[in-house]
């Protein structure tokens, strides 16, 4: 039998509240609505990625069965919305929208034509490195898959960010809580660190 699709609205509406819940505690008063509700989007969209895989593998496992071959996946459609709203969230609405917040001018269309130069000169960026990795892989395999590449950029891309955020996760995080755990030590790294940052302002204001 296959999972119908309503089945993953429980699972949709737990890790909603999850993605609301984590940005409700750690964001800070002063941040916007509209920023707020596209980080929890992305948060949720993030987390219904993870969640679906063990789902999707676990029917791959069971279609295998002769009795159940010829049903369809019912997670490709869920795979289709996650992917592609992941997709447009990091590579085009996200990076414009830090890029629009980091910009130092005073007025909104200022700072959003700022911030669609500053993405634009990293898309081109971008482009001009999968150019090269095609025209490099096109002569040494002697053969040209554009599609290929692309996707093979793509993992690359995804398992350094993930090496990347999994060291900071398994290293750094645990190393902070740890140090907060002792709050003499805290205090001493906090009296250190203020002096170093009252030194950095002094030298910046004057």
């Amino acid at each position: 039998m296959t999972l119908p699709l309503g089945s993953f609205l429980p699972l949709c509406v737990l890790l909603f509240v999850l993605a609301c819940w984590l940005v409700c505690y750690f964001a800070s008063p002063a941040t916007s609505i509209p920023i707020r509700l596209l980080v929890t989007i992305s948060f949720w969209l993030g987390f219904g990625g993870v969640a679906l895989l063990p789902i999707d593998l676990s029917l791959t496992t069971r279609f295998e069965d002769e009795e159940y071959q010829d049903l369809p996946n019912e997670t490709f459609t869920a795979w289709m919305y996650i992917y592609w709203s992941t997709f447009c969230l990091a590579w085009g609405i996200l990076p414009l929208v830090r890029a629009v917040l980091l910009s130092g001018h005073f007025t909104a269309l200022s700072r959003l034509r700022a911030g669609c130069r500053k993405a634009l000169r990293g898309y081109i960026f971008l482009s001009m490195i999968s150019l090269v990795a095609v025209v490099v892989l096109a002569i040494r395999l002697q053969s040209f898959h554009v599609m290929s590449v692309l996707m093979a950029l793509g993992n690359t891309y995804g398992l350094l960010m993930v090496a990347v955020l999994l060291g900071y996760g398994l290293v750094d995080l645990p190393r902070s809580i740890s140090r907060m755990a002792k709050p003499e030590n805290e205090l001493r790294r906090a009296r250190i660190m203020a002096g170093a940052a009252g030194e950095g302002l002094f030298d910046a204001v004057w």
